[in-house]
Parts: C-alpha cells; structure tokens; sequence
C-alpha cells in the first residue's frame, strides 16, 4: 500500500518537473529512475508481531489492532494486518489461538499465532423495579421484606445473580422511613458491584374497591340511595374514606345518573370508580304479616286474611287490597303454608308465607307429655321433677289450662269414654282388675303406645299398649 503510494508519488514529481516543464530533463529522469530501483531494493524486512496474547471483553467485537506489532520502516496504522476472527467466539469465555499475518508496504509478511483469552471483565449492574434511573428504592408498608422483590442485579455473561445478593442490612418492611442499605454482588468471574440504596417504606398500596353490581346499576324507583350498597373499600392499613362527586335522585325514571366516587386512604393513594345509576320501578310490594306461623285445631275454621296488615308498593303505594290469599285444609294435620302474593302496576310480584300447624288437641298433650321423658318416679309426686302414674297425666293435663282428679281412680270417672277402635293421641288409658279398682293410667299417644310413669324404680317413658286396659277417657 505505501510502495504504491511512492510510486505515485514519484510519478507526479516527474510528470510537474520533467515533462511539463522540460527543464534538465535526461538528468532527472536519470535520478528518478536510480530512486526507483533504489528504494524497492532497500526494505526486506519483515514487520514483527510482538504480542504473544491479547484479552478481548466478553461480547465484544475483536479488533485487530490491539495487537503490538512493529516494523521497521512503516508505522503501525501502515501495515496490513489479518487474522481469522472466526476461530474467536466472543461471545463464550475461554482461550483461543488465531493466526494473524502483518504485511509492510514493501510486502514483507509475517506470521504468527497469538494467544487469545475472552474475559469477563464487567461486574454486575443493580436494577430497581419499576424505576429506570436512581437509587431510591420504592416499599409498600408491610410488604416483601425480601430485597430482591426491589432490585435485581444483572451480569452480561451470568444473568440473573439476583440470588447472590448480599446486604448489610436486614429491610424493615413493617416500619415506615427510609432505610439505607448497602448492597453487593459478584459474578462467577470475580467482579464486584457494590452500591448504597435508600429504600423508602411508605404505604404505596391504594385502597380495594369492590362493586357489588358492577359500574353500570338499575337502581329501585324511590329507594334510598346508600352508596355502601353498591361500593365497598378496604386498605391495608385500614381507614378509608369516600368522596362523592354528584347525585342520584330515585324519583326521576329511565335516565342515567353519573356519579363519581373518589375513594383514598390515610397515605393518600387514591382509587376513583364512576357509577352510572338508572332509576326503574323493579321492586314489588312489601307485604306486611302480623306473624309467620300459627297453630290451628284440626277441623277448625281459619282465614288466613286475618294475619295481612298490609301490602305497600313504592310507587303504586296501598295496594293490600289486591293481594291473594291461598287456603289451607284443616281436615287433616300436618305443617301446611299459606301464600300471599299481590303485584304492582309495573308487573312486579312480591310474596309472603305464613306457616299453619293444623293439630288435634291431643298432639299438644303428647308433646307436653315428652318434656318429661326420663323423669323419675316416685310415688305420690305430682311434678315437675318426679312423678307417679297420676301425678305425671294431671301435671301434663294442667300445662294446658285442664284440670282433672289427682288419682287414677278419679281420673278414670271424668271425660267421656273412648273405645279402642277410637283411640287419639291425648286420650288417657286406665289399668286395673275393674272399672272401681284402677291402679295405673296413661297418655296415649298413637301407633298402640303410651306414655307414663310406671313404678317405682322406672322412670317416664314410651310403651307399648299391649295389654287390655280397663277403659279410656278423653277430656279434651
């Protein structure tokens, strides 16, 4: 590249002096010619590659001319240099061999295989979540008292050594201020970053608002606006409070009404939910009961009317006069419901139940009877805490407004009689060798069994009827 450059050179010389100017043209040429010759025979030497190894930072580009490599007339920047950078992978650590070549201007080559090591020489760099720039460190109250949920550190060759964090410090999540703290990390190569953050602990969290019918509400005609109804909020640290920008007025139909809530903690983080409200008669009437369940005498009669108080509609307002009753039948027993239902002029149904009990007299008897299961007998008590057969009839008998004898004798010569075939529940049975001489009676109780109080040793209890009892009596 130089010897051309000569050559070049020295032919402008000849063509400015020699030939345009014609001035001591053969002696010049003469000289010139002799310069040619000359200088191509000065220079045989070759350039010398000096470096037996160079260093090359992982990932990046391999440049030739970090190679020390002399020569005696031409200058570094002159020479031609080559190597086959393809046998380096820059991008693995490790040791290479790379044959490189260094020609001069007056074409002398050398050779020469040099030694190259791909290094890690970069430490790792600290990153914060979520910021790009700086060193203060952003925690929420209560938070992660893990550093590496904050800041993570990177390594060009290793990744993610976050894991190999190390701090001076333990972080306090749980105490509001700033906290510095010094962190340090290293690669597997050695190199160290170290760098002091300040970790700012405050309550970053805004509050949770939840909505229980979403953002866009059909609220009932004429019902009182209650924002909690539509809007909860929490926080972490507690007290929240909510700020109402607009109105809702239940009396104006079928158009949307825009609210705007701004709801923010004592941290002032902040959460602002927009709630469109449209006003539409969706509510039925209320209807009002004076009781939800009563009780009623088999074969009795019962109007369930007498029980509504009232039907009130939001917007029709009385209407307890249209409001439909369905009937019961008393004929048998059981648990049996009766229905009130009544609709509003905007289709709206609205019901209610009352819970009926048809019973036969005797059934109260029995389950006052059962109260005393267990109880123990003594002779000549009368209850409540012991009894013999005809302290426990009357004792059950007396719970019920009913007063009979004391005996059983007396007992068997009240009421009205009963034949077995007409047997009820409540109807007492009597024992004994006759009609005048009775020893033991009974509650009847249905199924051919009773209840009652047996004999000393024994205590209150169901058996069965399975023998024939003197007579029966019903005083009910």
């Amino acid at each position: 590249m130089k010897e051309k450059r000569n050559k070049e050179q020295l032919i402008d010389f000849i063509n400015e002096n020699i030939i345009k100017r014609r001035a001591m043209f053969i002696p010049i040429l003469g000289v010139s010619v002799f310069m040619l010759v000359g200088y191509a025979a000065i220079d045989k030497e070759a350039p010398v590659i000096v470096s037996n190894r160079i260093e090359v930072p992982y990932g990046e580009k391999l440049d030739l001319d970090v190679i020390d490599i002399t020569d005696n007339q031409d200058s570094r920047q002159d020479l031609v240099v080559e190597g086959n950078v393809n046998s380096v992978d820059v991008d693995q650590l490790g040791t290479y061999s790379m044959t490189v070549s260094a020609t001069d201007s007056f074409s002398n080559v050398t050779t020469k295989t040099v030694s190259v090591e791909v290094v890690d020489d970069e430490a790792p760099e600290f990153k914060i979540a979520g910021a790009k720039k700086g060193y203060v460190v952003q925690v929420p109250i209560n938070g992660s008292s893990d550093i590496t949920s904050y800041v993570s550190a990177i390594d060009n060759v290793d990744g993610d050594v976050s894991p190999f964090i190390e701090s001076d410090k333990a972080l306090d999540a749980s105490k509001a201020g700033i906290q510095d703290i010094t962190l340090k990390v290293t690669d597997s190569a050695g190199n160290v970053r170290e760098k002091t953050f300040e970790f700012a602990v405050s309550d970053l969290t805004a509050p949770v608002v939840t909505l229980s019918q979403g953002n866009d509400v059909v609220i009932d005609y004429g019902s009182e606006f209650k924002l909690e109804n539509y809007l909860t909020a929490t926080d972490d640290l507690g007290v929240v409070t909510n700020t109402v920008s607009g109105t809702v007025d239940t009396t104006k139909e079928n158009e949307v009404q825009t609210i705007e809530v701004t709801t923010q903690d004592e941290a002032e983080n902040k959460v602002v939910t927009t709630l469109n409200f449209t006003v539409k008669d969706i509510g039925g009437p209320q209807i009002n009961l004076s009781t939800t369940a009563v009780e009623v005498v088999k074969d009795s009669a019962f109007d369930p009317r007498q029980y509504l108080v009232s039907a009130i509609d939001n917007k029709d307002g009385d209407v307890t006069a249209n409001v439909a009753v369905s009937g019961i039948d008393t004929s048998s027993t059981g648990n049996k419901t009766v229905t009130y239902s009544v609709s509003d002029s905007s289709g709206n149904q609205s019901t209610a139940t009352l819970s009926v009990k048809v019973y036969t007299p005797g059934s109260k008897i029995v389950e006052t009877a059962y109260t005393k299961l267990g109880t123990p007998y003594v002779y000549g008590a009368s209850g409540p805490n012991a009894f013999d057969c005809s302290g426990f009839t009357s004792w059950v008998y007396r719970q019920h407004g009913i007063s009979i004898a004391r005996t059983a004798q007396g007992q068997s010569r009240g009421g009205t009689p009963v034949d077995r075939a007409n047997l009820q529940p409540g109807d007492l049975v009597f024992f004994g060798s006759s009609t005048s001489n009775i020893t033991h009676v009974g509650i009847y109780i249905g199924g051919g069994q009773m209840v009652h109080a047996p004999h000393t040793g024994d205590v209150v209890k169901v058996s069965s009827l399975n023998r024939n009892y003197v007579c029966a009596r019903r005083y009910l």
